[in-house]
């Protein structure tokens, strides 16, 4: 039954999110033509306005993804949707789960999406080797390769977004329980959720400081990053973020099955 609920989020998303995949994609391939042309005054103002384009198109993707998370979340436990959702032979697990799932997915594509459109857009020999320039003297210090460095960096990147949405459906749990301002508390309650989240990442970091010289230079001197430095910040961030999304699940769904106040 899982997967039957996944099927209708994940159609919920794909014509909610489609656009903004397609829209990308044709004007990162029309950056592409223009490029093609000797420059003049109005071919280098297309392609301006269609760089803009397929920057503001990239950013929606990630700004709606979260967001159209968050709406499916509420609408299917909470609003008229849920009528029907609490009606189906599942349990309130398989229910986040479905939602969980959907969102982790469509995040994957987003990010698939933006590097799609980035590289059709801008990539040549030329910048790929001033790309490259780039990415070794940021990683010279730090003596890993930059390949490497740049799947970290993106995996970071990754958790820290998935974390925010994370706890957007912790806020949605806990301010749905309200009798008043459901939304309000929501807000709320989500924000103080990734607070406690950042600060608890940061705080481990420092305790893992007092024990590695390293690291708690970070904390005390404006030095250079250096390699193992780097390493064991990737790894202590990565581990505290999964840990936290995971907490933050078990709590949502032990919430969800003590009952939902439907509008």
């Amino acid at each position: 039954m899982l997967i039957k609920l996944l099927k209708y989020d994940l159609k919920y998303m794909i014509k909610n999110m489609s656009v903004f995949y397609i829209l990308a994609i044709f004007f990162a391939i029309l950056v592409r033509i223009l490029g093609l042309f000797n420059s003049t005054t109005i071919l280098t103002i297309l392609n301006g306005i269609c760089k803009g384009t397929m920057i503001a198109m990239i950013v929606n993707i990630i700004i709606n993804t979260m967001i159209r998370s968050w709406v499916r979340y509420n609408i299917s436990i909470y609003k008229d949707e849920a009528y029907l959702t609490h009606t189906l032979p599942v349990t309130k697990n398989d229910i986040y789960n479905s939602k969980f799932i959907q969102t982790l997915i469509f995040y994957i594509v987003g990010f698939l999406i933006i590097l799609l459109c980035l590289f059709i857009a801008f990539y040549s020999k030329e910048n790929w080797a001033l790309l490259r320039t780039v990415m070794d003297s940021i990683t010279v210090n730090l003596e890993m390769s930059t390949f490497w460095f740049v799947v970290c960096m993106l995996i970071i990147i990754f958790l820290e977004i998935f974390n925010a949405i994370q706890c957007g459906f912790f806020g949605l749990t806990l301010g749905n329980r309200k009798e008043n301002g459901k939304i309000a508390w929501s807000v709320l309650f989500g924000f103080i959720a990734y607070l406690v989240a950042q600060s608890l990442v940061l705080a481990i970091t420092a305790i893992e400081g007092l024990f590695d010289s390293s690291i708690m230079d970070l904390f005390k001197n404006n030095i250079v990053l250096n390699g193992n430095a780097f390493i064991k910040l990737y790894g202590i961030a990565t581990i505290i973020y999964i840990i936290i999304i995971f907490i933050m699940s078990i709590i949502c769904k032990k919430l969800l099955n003590k009952g939902v106040n439907i509008e």
